[in-house]
């Protein structure tokens, strides 16, 4: 298919060059040959004149005949010669009397022999009309040169959009195709024989991907649910350990970062089974919510967390009314807060600006920008805590996605600013 492209395409640039390469050959070639018939034609001219004085030459004032013939003729010249005058053709612009004007002609000049004594004999003719022909045609060519290339230029673009029709339509289903949809690339039979196998790799390839895909959230699902019964009764037989009354000061911080560590885990567990519901559209209910309120709602439940730090949460909030599914919206909330308050330094400010169809969520933070999309992939961290999961921003911008919200994130003022516009 390459090979017929570039063809195609190489076949075009030949045949422009060649029209283009053809109009000036043409226009000379064809200018030429009017000039050869009018040679043709003065020289026919010339023996015919030259024919009728040498039938005269028995009169006596031929000579003075000849000198008033010169005067009168405007086409047809004869006067002495000195010397020897060569047969030769010319083109010049020469003043037409008649008209006023140069016009250009052609003309003939010979030496003949009249009673004995050297003349030179100047016949021309006008090419006016002949340089007109030759203009008309000229014109003409270009007008046909034109359309040819105009001509050309469609049929080359039709043909190549008919000839990569379906390859176009295969490379927009693969823009708007996503994995974790439950979608299949649409492929149509062609008559080109490498964008059918073409096709039938990329409608495999995304049918595998798909099964992968599925079989990774099924797994993910499957093990959350089965560590949630090991999980409670390593936590649960923790609580019992801790009511030991014969326990010493090394077994009680032991048991202490063991139950760190099974919060931990069962917090991974839980964050990871949300993102596989979330992949599986489980929640698919929605309803009609004024976000100020729950905004607020969220603030006052997190505030405990933050007062131990002196993290103080402020709020500037405009109604605006969504229609999306409550536990989705909270989920983000919380993890957007929980974010603010892990990595914000003590004694500093969070700000939540609700204005128009935009949240943002401003806190200090580390000085530098941070990248968007890393920090947003699963189980990547910026930071040191080590009850962090990795997971806080993967499920704000899962649900982002999910919901068809737009997440951006700026650095200004030394504070980062997360936006969310729910209304994008």
């Amino acid at each position: 298919m390459r090979l017929l492209q570039v063809s195609l395409r190489g076949s075009l640039l030949f045949s422009l060059m060649m029209i283009l390469v053809s109009i000036p050959v043409s226009f000379f070639t064809i200018r030429a040959l009017l000039n050869e018939e009018v040679d043709e034609s003065i020289a026919a001219q010339a023996d015919q004149f030259i024919q009728h004085i040498q039938s005269f030459e028995y009169l006596d004032d031929l000579e003075t005949d000849l000198k008033v013939l010169d005067k009168l003729s405007s086409n047809i010249h004869i006067t002495p010669s000195i010397g020897v005058v060569h047969t030769n053709y010319r083109t010049l612009n020469l003043y037409d009397s008649v008209d006023h004007e140069n016009k250009p002609f052609r003309r003939f000049e010979t030496g003949v022999i009249i009673k004995g004594k050297p003349y030179k004999l100047i016949v021309r003719m006008s090419l006016l009309e002949t340089n007109d022909l030759v203009k008309a045609i000229g014109l003409v060519q270009l007008a046909v040169s034109v359309i040819l290339v105009l001509g050309l230029l469609f049929w080359n673009r039709f043909l190549s959009r008919r000839l990569w029709k379906p390859f176009y339509k295969t490379l927009e289903q693969l823009k708007a195709y996503e994995l974790d949809k439950n979608e299949t690339v649409m492929t149509e039979e062609s008559n080109i024989t490498e964008f059918n196998d073409l096709n039938k790799t990329v409608s495999h390839l995304a049918a595998r991907n798909h099964e992968v895909f599925t079989q990774q959230k099924e797994f993910i699902e499957n093990a959350s649910h089965e560590l949630q019964t090991p999980i409670a009764i390593f936590q649960s037989k923790l609580d019992t350990l801790m009511q030991s009354p014969n326990m010493t000061q090394l077994e009680a911080d032991t048991i202490m970062e063991l139950e760190s560590t099974a919060q931990r885990m069962a917090k991974l567990n839980k964050n990871l089974l949300l993102l596989s519901r979330i992949d599986n559209e489980q929640f698919l209910s929605k309803e009609e919510i004024e976000l100020s309120e729950l905004i607020q709602n969220q603030v006052r439940i997190l505030t405990p967390f933050a007062g131990p730090a002196g993290i103080r949460i402020s709020t500037r909030l405009e109604k605006l009314t969504i229609i999306t599914n409550r536990t989705l919206l909270e989920v983000l909330m919380t993890n957007l807060l929980h974010n603010a308050i892990r990595h914000s330094p003590r004694d500093s400010d969070i700000t939540l600006e609700l204005e128009g169809s935009k949240l943002h969520v401003a806190n200090t933070g580390q000085g530098k920008a941070l990248d968007l999309d890393k920090i947003t992939r699963r189980f990547k961290k910026e930071s040191e805590d080590h009850n962090s999961t990795g997971l806080g921003l993967a499920i704000v911008r899962k649900i982002c996605d999910n919901s068809h919200y737009e997440l951006s994130y700026d650095f200004k003022d030394a504070k980062h600013v997360f936006t969310v516009d729910f209304q994008a």
